[in-house]
């Protein structure tokens, strides 16, 4: 781009992945400008005087960087842009992804959406035509895909009769790939230890004092927390209900399964990185950089390790639930099941000597678990799309959710409903659906009652004439507030 005088935007999605993609872009050009959440106001305004002057050819970012102010904009790369976190959860609640369409379109310019599993609106617009497929058939150096092995988490309970958080073929694998000096990721979608406490005698769970949910135990800094509003408290010794001692530590996040394997491995070294651990600027690149240099043995994370990065040695990945996110009620529960196996598989195999990758789950036989073992997107997408198709969930229509939060149950009620009748009415008249108001899943946070309204509707002008017809009561009220998400992700 820099010798034709454009400029070029790359979008990544995790803070973790933008060092090794600078590293990347800076061995081949050497004018690029970065942009993301963790820099010092003066380093982002320096950044931004750069582009906007054009003495930066290439400019790397999370989410808002799409916004620079690049004024030979010519590309726009959107890395991983099935990542959910492209989506932002605050107003404005733009897609950085759909943004980019629009903003090469205006500027004339080429975007890419690169993913190895596309989200399925991005590959229905791809077969249809909307956009052109260019395809790799193969990975980089022809390498094989890893092979991959799952483990029926139900036999293995009856087999050992308790539960058991790594199984016995993974520890095996471990101990057989770190014999050989090589490296080994494991991948958990929960953090904390424990992700409940229950009491074994009255059956009572310990949930948020303000949120619908329960309490996360995190052991190194003994506190149960609520990952919503962050509500802390030490772990009681009793339960708080018939005071009995007889409370059970139950679930598992990414602490418990360190603590796991450092008692299984104890002589090897071992890193964790998710949201409780990295939590300073320069620890995601050292923890990387460690392993990279092989300082570290096993690596285990959350999503910010199940995705883009490239270490050959790592000839092992284990992925300890992969069905995890199949019981949300969420239509894109399986897609996101499948994207999580395949992206974490993705991590192992890259170096010349191979690798695999085994999956524990209490559901392998789910269609989402068995065609990421077997490396079959377009098996899946078709498989998802069907299902899709009949319920016109996106991308076979639009969507919206709409929440409605308050302190009074009754005055949520009636606002609620207020905006379920206008919305129903509107929606018989354009080929639209209406669905609520209903209490959400996680039905309070902090303190706050929650109702969600879901409309969908063919295409999107059908949409907004169904949203327009309750636009006055979007405003909420001194008790109530309204939150209009058009082509939501989050259902929870």
């Amino acid at each position: 781009m820099g010798d034709a005088g454009g400029q070029a935007i790359v979008l990544v999605p995790e803070i973790s992945l933008t060092p090794q993609t600078i590293r990347r872009f800076r061995a081949r050009f050497s004018r690029v400008a970065v942009l993301h959440s963790h820099l010092t106001p003066a380093a982002r305004r320096k950044q931004w005087q750069a582009i906007s002057k054009g003495r930066a050819d290439v400019i790397i970012g999370a989410r808002s960087a799409l916004f620079a102010p690049a004024p030979h904009l010519r590309l726009i790369v959107v890395d991983e842009e099935h990542e959910t976190s492209f989506k932002q959860d605050s107003t404005p609640r733009y897609h950085a992804r759909d943004a980019a369409v629009m903003r090469a379109k205006i500027e004339g310019a080429v975007c890419i959406l690169g993913s190895a599993t596309p989200s399925l609106e991005t590959f229905n617009n791809a077969r249809t035509g909307r956009y052109r497929i260019a395809e790799l058939s193969c990975r980089v150096e022809h390498m094989p895909m890893p092979s991959v092995e799952t483990v029926d988490m139900s036999d293995e309970v009856v087999a050992v009769k308790y539960q058991r958080y790594l199984s016995r073929r993974l520890e095996n694998l471990m101990s057989e790939t770190l014999s050989r000096n090589e490296q080994v990721i494991l991948f958990l979608n929960r953090r904390g230890f424990s992700t409940y406490i229950h009491c074994l005698r009255c059956r009572f769970v310990l949930k948020c004092r303000d949120c619908d949910i329960t309490l996360t135990y995190h052991k190194l800094q003994g506190k149960m927390m609520c990952h919503y509003c962050h509500y802390e408290m030490p772990p009681p010794e009793k339960c708080p209900d018939c005071g009995a001692r007889t409370l059970r530590f139950s679930g598992m996040g990414t602490e418990r399964i360190e603590d796991e394997v450092r008692r299984s491995f104890p002589e090897h070294t071992l890193a964790r990185m998710d949201s409780d651990t990295m939590r300073k600027r320069d620890l995601y690149e050292r923890v990387l950089a460690d392993f990279r240099a092989g300082k570290t043995d096993i690596l285990v994370g959350t999503q910010m390790i199940a995705k883009g990065l490239h270490f050959p040695n790592v000839t092992l990945v284990g992925v300890i639930a992969a069905d995890s996110a199949l019981s949300l009620p969420d239509f894109r529960a399986a897609e996101r099941t499948f994207q999580l196996v395949s992206q974490v598989a993705g991590r192992t195999g890259r170096g010349p000597k191979g690798g695999r990758v085994l999956v524990q789950s209490f559901t392998p036989d789910h269609y989402s678990v068995r065609m990421a073992a077997r490396h079959d997107y377009f098996g899946f997408a078709e498989a998802e799309l069907a299902h899709r198709r009949e319920l016109s969930y996106p991308p076979f229509g639009r969507i919206a959710r709409i929440v409605v939060q308050a302190r009074d149950q009754a005055a949520l009620a009636r606002h609620a409903s207020e905006i379920g009748g206008a919305l129903s009415r509107a929606a018989r008249a354009h080929r639209s659906f209406v669905l609520g108001p209903v209490p959400c899943p996680i039905a309070r946070i902090k303190a706050k009652f929650r109702r969600h309204i879901l409309i969908k509707a063919p295409d999107h002008r059908e949409l907004q004439a169904v949203l327009d017809a309750a636009e006055h009561l979007y405003g909420g009220t001194s008790k109530v507030s309204v939150t209009v998400d058009v082509d939501a992700l989050g259902m929870l």
